[in-house]
């Protein structure tokens, strides 16, 4: 999960077509918010993919649903309310249901940082706010299947990718393999794995957090700073990744959840 940047309202959803809407969903129950122009706008807001699980939903099987942040039944007024409207996958419209983020708190990955919230360790979200632990039970974010063996299958991925880099990048400097080729390689390499850590990208917090916590990264970037070949480019893709990069410090959920338990 990242932080994500609203669009603007669509035109077409005016405060007199926002009223008409409203009370014909309150008059009927029919789903008034399915509108091509709605669709598109929080499709283009979380780049394709669930605000929350990340997964695609612009593709066969995944499409995008309008989920409500705050419940459509529980509060109908607010059922067209372009602040309410979220582009979520089925799975996680589908679990989160009907919940009460007024009476509980719940991560908006619009009006809210999940890098603030949420650590990733081991695969696994684990929270550091009442909003986490309420999004990571109600969504079911660590589901074994579903999510955690995709977190996990992406971060080997990635470590495999960034091995592959750091032999190459070794053998460059050492004059091992100081060729064009193998420069083009590297250099290549790490601007296309930083590419897959940016917010359009699938999952790609677990994607930016593979690779800020990845030693044989950091001794890459090192070397092609050495040579001379780490550029601005990858610099500020960098910078977007580390935005995206959630923390990996499991003992902040640790004292969390410490002092929940004493609540009880």
């Amino acid at each position: 999960m990242i932080k994500l940047t609203r669009e603007n309202c669509p035109v077409e959803l005016t405060e007199e077509v926002k009223d008409g809407l409203t009370q014909q969903f309150i008059s009927d129950g029919k789903s008034v918010w399915k509108k091509d122009y709605i669709e598109e706008n929080l499709l283009k807001s979380s780049h394709n993919k669930c605000a929350y699980c990340e997964c695609r939903v612009d593709r066969e099987s995944k499409y995008m649903e309008v989920e409500h942040y705050h419940d459509k039944h529980t509060y109908p007024k607010e059922v067209v309310e372009w602040e309410n409207l979220l582009p979520s996958c089925k799975r996680c419209n589908g679990n989160k249901s009907t919940f009460d983020t007024i009476a509980n708190d719940f991560i908006n990955p619009f009006s809210m940082n999940p890098q603030e919230h949420l650590i990733l360790n081991k695969y696994r979200f684990y929270p550091i706010s009442n909003a986490a632990k309420n999004t990571i039970d109600q969504l079911l974010l660590n589901d074994s299947q579903r999510l955690v063996m995709q977190r996990f299958e992406i971060a080997e991925t990635v470590n495999s990718k960034i091995e592959e880099l750091y032999e190459r990048a070794i053998e460059y400097k050492s004059n091992i393999k100081r060729t064009g080729q193998n420069r083009n390689k590297i250099v290549n390499g790490v601007e296309n794995l930083l590419t897959e850590a940016l917010p359009k990208a699938s999952y790609c917090a677990t994607v930016a957090t593979a690779i800020v916590n990845d030693v044989h990264f950091l001794l890459i970037k090192n070397i092609l700073i050495d040579e001379s070949l780490w550029t601005e480019s990858m610099e500020q893709k960098l910078y977007e990744v580390q935005g995206n990069a959630l923390d990996t410090n499991v003992k902040r959920s640790i004292d969390f959840l410490k002092a929940v338990h004493k609540q009880y």
